[in-house]
C-alpha cells in the first residue's frame, strides 16, 4: 500500500524557481500537511521536514532526531526480544546537561548542584521523555550531542557496565575529534555524581565511583562528505540496537529514503487506523530545575 513511488508521488510538488533554494523547494502552499502527523513528540506540519529527511546533503535539525530517537527507544522498550538493553535521550538532555556543566566548571565543580531534584535525574529515573526508560535497567544509553562551532552532530553511547562513553564520529579528523571528545565531557564527568544519587546503581552496597567515565573514540566508521551527520547518526545507533556491524561503505541516499518513507507511511497509517501515541506518556510530576 505504501511505496517509495507513493511517497515521491506525494512528496513532488516543487517550484521550480527555488530549486536552487534548499528552504523554498515547494510551491506556495503546498508544503502544508494538514491535519500534521503527530509522531508522539512532536507534530510534523510541513512536507520540508520530510524533504530535509529524504535529500543527502541537508543537516536534519533537533526535531528530526528527537523523533527518530524516540522511534528507537518505542522499538526497544515494546519489542518482544530486544536484542540489546538501552534507552536514548534527546536533544534537551544534551542542551540541559552541558548548561549543567558549564556552571558546574565555573563554580570550580561546585557539586551542590548535583541534585535528585535536576532534570537530569528525571532523564535517569526515566520519567522526563516518551517510551523512557530507568537507565538502571539498561545496558547502554545512547545520547544525541551536537557540535555547535562546528555545526556537527554526533553520537554518544554509554556503557554503564564499563563506565565508558563511545564516540561516534562521522566526520574524523584529529581536530573534530578532539571537539568531538570535549563536546563528550559533561556526560563522562557528570554522570557518575547522578549516579551515586541512585542505590540501584551501587553493587554490593559499595559507594559508586566519582572518577569521570572514560571517553573512547570509535574508530573505522564510515565518513561523510557533505551535510549528512544526523542521518550519519541515526544509523550509526540502530545499527548497535540491531547488533550489526557498521558497513565500511555507507549508502546515504539509501538510509535516508528509507527513514522518509518509514516515517510517512507509520503517519498514514496512523491516520488510517486512529492511532496515537500519547498514551506512551511518563507520569507526570512536579516541574524541575532546567539550569
Amino acid at each position: 500500500m505504501f511505496s517509495v513511488n507513493l511517497f515521491s508521488e506525494w512528496d513532488y510538488i516543487y517550484d521550480q524557481k527555488n530549486l536552487h533554494d534548499k528552504e523554498k523547494v515547494y510551491l506556495k502552499g503546498k508544503d502544508k500537511i494538514v491535519p500534521p502527523f503527530r509522531f508522539g513528540v512532536e507534530d510534523v506540519a510541513t512536507k520540508m521536514w520530510f524533504h530535509k529527511l529524504a535529500y543527502p546533503g541537508q543537516c536534519l535539525t533537533n526535531s528530526h532526531l528527537d523523533i527518530i530517537f524516540y522511534y528507537l527507544r518505542k522499538k526497544g522498550k515494546y519489542a518482544k526480544e530486544p536484542k540489546v538493553k538501552f534507552t536514548t535521550t534527546d536533544c534537551l538532555f544534551f542542551k540541559t546537561i552541558h548548561a549543567l556543566y558549564e556552571k558546574f566548571i565555573a563554580q570550580k565543580k561546585n557539586l551542590s548542584l548535583i541534585t535528585a531534584q535536576h532534570a537530569i535525574a528525571d532523564y535517569i529515573r526515566g520519567r522526563k521523555m516518551l517510551c523512557g526508560s530507568p537507565w538502571h535497567l539498561c545496558d547502554h544509553v545512547f545520547f544525541i550531542i551536537h557540535m555547535e562551532t562546528e555545526s556537527h552532530w554526533i553520537l554518544g553511547r554509554l556503557n554503564i557496565e564499563e563506565r565508558r562513553v563511545y564516540m561516534y564520529n562521522s566526520l574524523s579528523t584529529a581536530m573534530k575529534d578532539s571537539a568531538a571528545i570535549k563536546a563528550c565531557q559533561p556526560f563522562a564527568v557528570l554522570l557518575p555524581h547522578f549516579f551515586a544519587l541512585f542505590d540501584e546503581f551501587k553493587k554490593e552496597n559499595k559507594p559508586i565511583c566519582l572518577d569521570p567515565f572514560e571517553v573512547v573514540k570509535v574508530d573505522g566508521l564510515p565518513q561523510q562528505t557533505s551535510n549528512d551527520c544526523g542521518c550519519f547518526v541515526a544509523s550509526f545507533a540502530e545499527y548497535f540496537i540491531d547488533m550489526k556491524p557498521i558497513p565500511p561503505i555507507f549508502d546515504v541516499e539509501k538510509h535516508r529514503d528509507r527513514l522518509a518513507v518509514l516515517f510517512y507511511k507509520y503517519a498514514r497509517m496512523k491516520e488510517v487506523e486512529f492511532i496515537d501515541s500519547e498514551d506512551e506518556a511518563p507520569p507526570k510530576g512536579p516541574k524541575k530545575n532546567l539550569s
